[in-house]
């Protein structure tokens, strides 16, 4: 019998090793086809081939965690290959699937991935759906990474819908969330600053555009190191442009073109470096701008580049007005506009519309009505699309809410039919049992009670022993490591005395005879530590100020000036008072330390007309706004400590203009 449970054990096993083979091969043989549709080598019909084969291959299997893993590397070579709608149905299949057995981080990157399928289609409202959903779910998984990224595609619809703040707002939060990824930093450097060129913030969009090139010497080791780069010295001429700085314009542009090999590199970004290096040259007078608008344009010809077709026709147009050449300006801004028109690039229509008034004054009035009427089109469109993209971010947070209120309901009732079976069972118990129990439970919680009453009452005495034992300790080392040591070489260099009474020996005892009121000082000082109250003494209030304020100019860059009120007589005001108007100074200048970034601050406190206290701290540093900043601590205890002498608080702050603090308290 032994033998045969052994026989039928090894075939068993057996078994489970030839299907765990088989399906590690299949799986090896999915792979390689993988690999092989992402290989740069291979024609892209090639690609496509073994891309399909992949699909098939995985329709037959099971959908588990293993396959969905080969669906999403399916998904990337699809989209690699700009098959958009095949690329959405395995997104959609995985995103079934993945919700079939509540496989939330594969729902959350599905989400992303057909998110990616609407924003490629320019369908923003339904990426903006499916971005905000998969931003909900990895904010529950806490995985910043994909966190960050998907608040950076949101950045980039915002962008596109021309909410040029929104982007920037966006954009931020994923770069603060982004984990040290060199290249996520670059596309978020770059969003940032063509958010703020969008808000003709054009100074600060520069930085942002030379950080970003400066992120790319990061990137060195990556294959689109050069195209980044390219790109990064197209925006900072872009902005050089828009100010009309076309020497610097220039310049960038023909350090994006002396990379090398750009044009094979990427032919977009070359064709978008010529045609701008050509209108900063066209700007600045140089005649040999010609041939670069011209080789431009044929490029972006041979690329089928419509946007950038329009722009050469466009800036060519302008060349031959430049030039007295109506006819030919006005044919090419004509195929310009068509194109545009027919495209529905509407940017690039005003654009040519403009340029008609100037190519054809007897029609300008026409091309001007045009004008007006599709640029207050457009403005309603964008704004509808803004409040749109509005709207699903309010009714998504709408939705969660309520769901996570019908999950706290559901909690709630489950618990509390627990809660009531359970009382059910156990009344009965309880009651049979409670009169038998009551006396015994009574006598031992007492006696419980009696013990912790003991044990509270032993622990207090203990600290007030092991306070009372620390401060006499102090006190006495004090006293013997100071004040005794310094009598007895008093008394031993006055016993001198005794034996020798002459004119020199008498002068020189004088000196230790005055080191007696020194000792008397000390011992004074001891007293006054005693009674822990050192704001009480007289003229001591400006002198513990000054301490605070010499302490922060030797710690700290910023400069700080205070001024007191000589008027003010500060050994006739309560203790308590000064030791809260201390506080809040020392608070405040902790936060100007963490925070201000600031080179100057000023520290006031005087009297004004109606005989009240006014306490002021400006300084001039990066300021903050006080509608979206939420209080602090230290802001919370400032306004505590106000209230507790009876002042008003009062804070004053703009973004890179400073901030202001005055708390005004009558003399109690």
């Amino acid at each position: 019998m032994s033998k045969l449970i052994r026989l039928f054990l090894i075939l068993l096993l057996v078994g489970c090793s030839k299907k765990k083979n088989t399906v590690n091969r299949d799986f090896i043989e999915i792979d390689k086809l993988i690999s092989l549709s992402q290989d740069q080598k291979l024609a892209k019909n090639a690609k496509k081939i073994y891309a399909d084969s992949v699909y098939q291959k995985l329709l037959k299997k099971k959908t588990d965690s293993l396959s969905r893993s080969r669906y999403f590397s399916l998904a990337n070579s699809y989209f690699t290959l700009y098959e958009l709608e095949k690329y959405k149905k395995v997104s959609e299949l995985i995103l079934e699937s993945s919700k079939d057995e509540n496989d939330t981080i594969n729902i959350a990157k599905a989400q992303l991935y057909i998110g990616d399928y609407y924003f490629e289609k320019t369908q923003n409202d339904s990426a903006f759906i499916f971005y905000r959903n998969a931003e909900e779910l990895f904010s529950k998984l806490k995985d910043n990474k994909n966190l960050a990224k998907v608040i950076l595609y949101k950045a980039y619809i915002l962008l596109y819908e021309k909410d040029y703040l929104g982007s920037e707002t966006e954009t931020i939060k994923a770069l603060n969330l982004s984990e040290d990824d060199k290249t996520f930093k670059y596309e978020c450097y770059v969003n940032l600053g063509s958010s703020l060129s969008g808000l003709e913030n054009y100074d600060k969009a520069l930085e942002y555009h030379k950080k970003s090139l400066i992120q790319c010497e990061e990137l060195k080791d990556k294959s689109f190191y050069e195209a980044s780069k390219a790109q990064s010295f197209n925006n900072i001429g872009m902005i050089y442009l828009k100010q009309e700085n076309f020497k610097d314009a220039e310049l960038n542009f023909r350090k994006g073109l002396g990379i090398k090999n750009i044009d094979k590199i990427h032919s977009l970004i070359y064709a978008s470096l010529l045609d701008n290096l050509a209108y900063a040259m066209f700007n600045l007078k140089d005649n040999s701008s010609f041939k670069l608008f011209s080789e431009a344009l044929k490029v972006r010809d041979s690329l089928e580049n419509t946007s950038g077709i329009i722009k050469s026709k466009i800036h060519l147009a302008e060349y031959y007005l430049a030039e007295n050449n109506t006819v030919k300006a006005l044919i090419l801004n004509k195929e310009a506009y068509s194109l545009a028109k027919k495209s529905k690039f509407h940017g690039d229509v005003l654009k040519s519309l403009k340029l008609f008034s100037k190519l054809d004054p007897l029609n300008g009035l026409t091309y001007s009505k045009e004008y007006i009427q599709l640029s207050d089109s457009l403005y309603k469109v964008e704004r509808e699309s803004r409040n749109k993209l509005a709207r699903i971010e309010y009714e998504t947070d709408e939705i969660i809410q309520e769901k996570e209120v019908l999950t706290e309901e559901k909690k709630l009732i489950f618990w509390s039919s627990l809660i009531i079976i359970s009382f059910s069972v156990l009344l009965y118990i309880i009651l049979y049992q409670r009169s038998k129990q009551k006396e015994l439970v009574f006598a031992q919680e007492q006696q419980s009670a009696n013990e912790e009453i003991y044990k509270l009452m032993i622990n207090q005495q203990l600290k007030v022993d092991e306070v009372r034992t620390a401060e006499k300790n102090r006190i006495a080392k004090d006293l013997h490591d100071g004040i005794m040591n310094k009598l007895t070489s008093t008394r031993l260099n006055l016993f001198v005395l005794s034996r020798r009474r002459d004119e020199e020996t008498i002068q020189n005892c004088i000196n230790y005879i005055n080191d007696i009121q020194n000792i008397e000082k000390e011992i004074r000082s001891i007293a006054h530590e005693l009674s822990d109250d050192k704001f009480t003494q007289k003229n001591s209030f400006r002198s513990i100020l000054k301490e605070l304020i010499d302490d922060q100019n030797k710690l700290f860059s910023a400069k700080t000036e205070f001024d007191l009120d000589k008027k003010i007589k500060w050994d006739k005001i309560d203790a308590s008072i000064k030791m809260n108007i201390f506080r809040i100074i020392q608070e405040a200048l902790n936060n100007c330390n963490k925070y201000a970034q600031a080179s100057k601050i000023e520290i006031l406190i005087y009297k004004d007309d109606l005989e009240n206290f006014v306490l002021s701290i400006k300084d001039n540093g990066v300021g903050f706004n006080t509608n979206k900043k939420k209080n602090g601590i230290g802001m919370k205890n400032m306004s505590e400590r106000s209230e507790s002498i009876r002042g008003k608080f009062k804070i004053h702050s703009e973004v890179n203009k400073g901030t202001t603090i005055l708390i005004e308290f009558p003399v109690i």
